[in-house]
C-alpha cells in the first residue's frame, strides 16, 4: 500500500467498499472509531452525525449520533428563507467549512469568523454545542447519489487548516457516507423484508392449501348406503394409504357440528369420492331400487366446486372426484349428468361384483393421481 493510500480515511473507505449489509452495530463501531480519530488526531471536543429528516414537510436534519448523545433536531432553513446556522448552511451548499476566529477567539466571542476551507463571507454566527471555549469548527456535508447528512466536529484547540487535513476529511467523509447509505438501504430492506413476512403470514394463515405429499380424499356416502360397496371403497383407499390420506365422515368422532366438520374436511380435501346412492324405501314414489341421498348429493356438490381447479383436461371426466351410482336408480342430479360416473357393477342376481368395482375404483384413482 502506498503511503498516500496508509491514512486511517482512506483504510476506512476501502472497508465500506468491501461490504455489502450496515447494521446498528456495525454503523455503532464506525462512528466510533471516527470520533477516536478526530479526537486524537485534531483534539475533537465534540463530534456529531446528522441525518437529512424532513419535518412537517421541511427539510431538516436529525442528530444521528453524538459524543455526548444529545438528540435534536434542526430545520435547514427559517420561514424567511435564511439558514438556521453554519452546520445547515453547509450542509444545504454542500461545500465544507472549517471555521477559526482571525484571532484565535473562542468561536463564541468571535467578532471574525473565518471559513478557511471553502471561503465563506456571509457566515452567521457561532452557536454553542455545550462544550466550553471552542476555537476550530469543522463540518462536513455528506452525500452519495443525493445528500445523506452531515457530520461535524469542534476542538478547544485552534487548528490551521493544511491541503493533507482537508483531502483527508474530504476521504473521511466519503467513507461516513458509504456507511450511511449502505446502513439506510439495510433499513429500508429489513422494513420491507418485515412488512412482506407480515403480509405472507396473514395470506397463509388466511389460504387453505390442499396437500400436495399425500393429497386429502373426502370420502361421502349414506348411512343406509350398501355395506358391501363401502367396504369395497374403504379397501381400495387401504391400498393407496402410502400415496393418500383420507376421511370417512362415519367416522367422524370428533365433538360438534357435524356438518361444520363435514365443510371443514371438504375445504381441505383435494379429490373426493362419493357414492351418492341408497336403497329406495318409496318405491310407490320411485320405482327404482335406488335413490340419491340428498345430504351426499350437497356434499358431492361441494366437492365439485372445490376440485374443478384441478380439472384434468379429459372431456367428461370429473375434475377431482369420483361420484358412484347404482344403475337402477332416477336419472342423475342435473349438476351431475355430464360427469362419468362409475356405475356399481352388479351380476344378474343383484349381488355386488367386487372384484370389477375394486378394479375400476383403483384405476379412476390412479388416473386422479397422475399415476394412470
Amino acid at each position: 500500500m502506498s503511503r498516500s493510500m496508509n491514512t486511517f480515511a482512506n483504510q476506512l473507505r476501502l472497508f465500506a467498499r468491501s461490504v455489502d449489509i450496515v447494521d446498528d452495530e456495525i454503523f455503532d463501531r464506525v462512528r466510533s472509531l471516527v470520533y477516536k480519530y478526530v479526537k486524537s488526531e485534531l483534539g475533537a471536543a465534540y463530534f456529531e452525525l446528522m441525518r437529512e429528516e424532513p419535518l412537517d414537510r421541511q427539510l431538516g436534519l436529525k442528530m444521528f449520533w453524538s459524543s455526548e448523545d444529545r438528540d435534536h433536531f434542526w430545520r435547514v432553513s427559517r420561514d424567511d428563507g435564511s439558514y438556521c446556522n453554519l452546520v445547515t448552511q453547509a450542509f444545504a451548499e454542500e461545500r465544507p467549512m472549517w471555521i477559526v476566529d482571525r484571532d484565535r477567539k473562542p468561536l463564541s466571542e468571535s467578532g471574525a469568523l473565518e471559513d478557511e476551507w471553502s471561503g465563506h463571507t456571509d457566515l452567521l454566527p457561532y452557536e454553542q454545542s455545550g462544550v466550553e471555549s471552542i476555537h476550530t469548527l469543522v463540518i462536513l456535508p455528506l452525500r452519495r447519489k443525493r445528500p445523506l447528512g452531515v457530520f461535524y466536529f469542534e476542538s478547544s484547540s485552534h487548528i490551521g487548516i493544511t491541503d493533507v487535513a482537508k483531502g483527508e476529511l474530504q476521504v473521511l467523509a466519503d467513507a461516513v457516507g458509504i456507511f450511511l447509505e449502505l446502513y439506510e438501504l439495510n433499513r429500508s430492506q429489513s422494513r420491507m423484508t418485515s412488512a412482506a413476512i407480515f403480509e405472507l403470514q396473514e395470506s397463509l394463515e388466511a389460504a387453505k392449501f390442499p396437500k400436495l405429499t399425500r393429497p386429502h380424499f373426502f370420502v361421502a356416502f349414506s348411512h343406509r348406503a350398501d355395506d358391501h360397496v363401502t367396504t369395497v371403497i374403504s379397501e381400495v383407499l387401504d391400498l393407496f394409504s402410502d400415496r393418500i390420506e383420507f376421511t370417512d365422515w362415519s367416522r367422524m368422532t370428533e365433538s360438534g357440528n357435524i356438518s361444520t366438520q363435514i365443510v371443514k374436511e371438504i375445504t381441505r380435501s383435494r379429490f373426493g369420492i362419493c357414492y351418492l346412492s341408497e336403497p329406495n324405501e318409496r318405491e310407490g314414489d320411485h320405482p327404482a331400487s335406488y335413490r340419491d341421498n340428498p345430504n351426499v348429493v350437497f356434499e358431492a356438490g361441494m366437492l365439485h366446486a372445490r376440485t374443478a381447479a384441478n380439472d384434468s383436461g379429459d372431456v367428461g371426466e370429473p375434475a377431482g372426484w369420483i361420484p358412484m351410482r347404482e344403475k337402477d336408480s332416477p336419472a342423475a342430479p342435473f349438476d351431475f349428468a355430464a360427469e362419468r360416473t362409475l356405475q356399481i357393477p352388479r351380476r344378474s342376481d343383484g349381488t355386488l361384483n367386487e372384484e370389477r368395482l375394486r378394479s375400476q375404483l383403483s384405476e379412476r384413482i390412479s388416473k386422479l393421481l397422475g399415476e394412470a
